[in-house]
């Protein structure tokens, strides 16, 4: 699939460019652009499908290397730029200097901050705050994203990174999605022996927190590593505040 459609996205970027002559009506090249933009969806939904589907099989294979954290969070701030300021969102890092080095795979580290990171821009209305965080805590670096956006009801958190399951409000509902995103970090957190945590309250936002083994994972499990479910969600009250909703992975 991904063949094609990198044919379809290639050839109607260069149409873009006008390459093979100019548009004569303005409506020609709005179109293409959509031919273009629908094919890089589908492109990433396959590509996720296809990772998901590796970890379920434990089939993903991981190459761990040491690199710093900053530089994974800096190439995803320069990928996530223009999305964040398309709805004048501060999109923001806050990396301790005690962050460090990390070894883990880079490119699922990078899937994982891109996905969190672009979730957090797409739920977060204009104008919002979106940080990205870590510090080093012992032997595991944690790391959050943490937005001022829509937050998360209760009643949804059950459904919280399951395959192709999206929350449905009358927000979400005007966004594109296949629920694949946080199912898929789910999994590469999982491979790297890590945890995720997710807090949220309705109407201010919601920070996802992992922690990952700076040193790496120790070793395999003999059985398949996957998404796996988790836990039912908690109410946790905070000093004068609502209470907050609180998931663990």
């Amino acid at each position: 699939l991904r063949t094609p459609l990198n044919a379809i996205i290639g050839f109607s970027d260069m149409l873009l460019h006008e390459m093979f002559g100019t548009f004569k009506d303005p409506r020609q090249k709005e179109y293409v652009g959509l031919v273009k933009e629908s094919g890089q969806h589908l492109l990433a939904v396959v590509t996720s499908i296809l990772d998901v589907s590796r970890i379920e099989a434990g089939a993903y294979a991981t190459e761990p290397e040491p690199f710093r954290f900053v530089e994974a969070v800096e190439m995803c701030q320069s990928m996530m730029r223009l999305q964040a300021e398309a709805k004048n969102i501060d999109l923001q890092a806050q990396i301790a200097p005690d962050a460090g080095e990390i070894n883990a795979d880079r490119r699922a580290v990078q899937q994982i901050l891109i996905n969190l990171v672009s979730n957090a821009i797409k739920f977060t209305p204009d104008g919002g705050d979106v940080v990205v965080g870590a510090k080093r805590i012992g032997s595991r670096l944690h790391f959050w994203i943490r937005d001022t956006g829509i937050g998360i009801a209760e009643e949804d958190f059950a459904n919280l990174g399951k395959p192709f399951m999206q929350i449905q409000n009358d927000y979400t509902r005007r966004f594109e999605g296949t629920g694949l995103g946080l199912s898929l970090v789910k999994g590469l957190v999982a491979l790297h022996e890590g945890t995720m945590s997710i807090e949220s309250m309705p109407g201010e936002g919601t920070t996802v927190t992992i922690s990952l083994p700076v040193n790496g994972p120790k070793g395999r499990s003999t059985d398949k590593p996957g998404v796996l479910p988790m836990p039912a969600a908690k109410a946790e009250t905070k000093g004068d505040r609502h209470g907050s909703l609180r998931k663990t992975a």
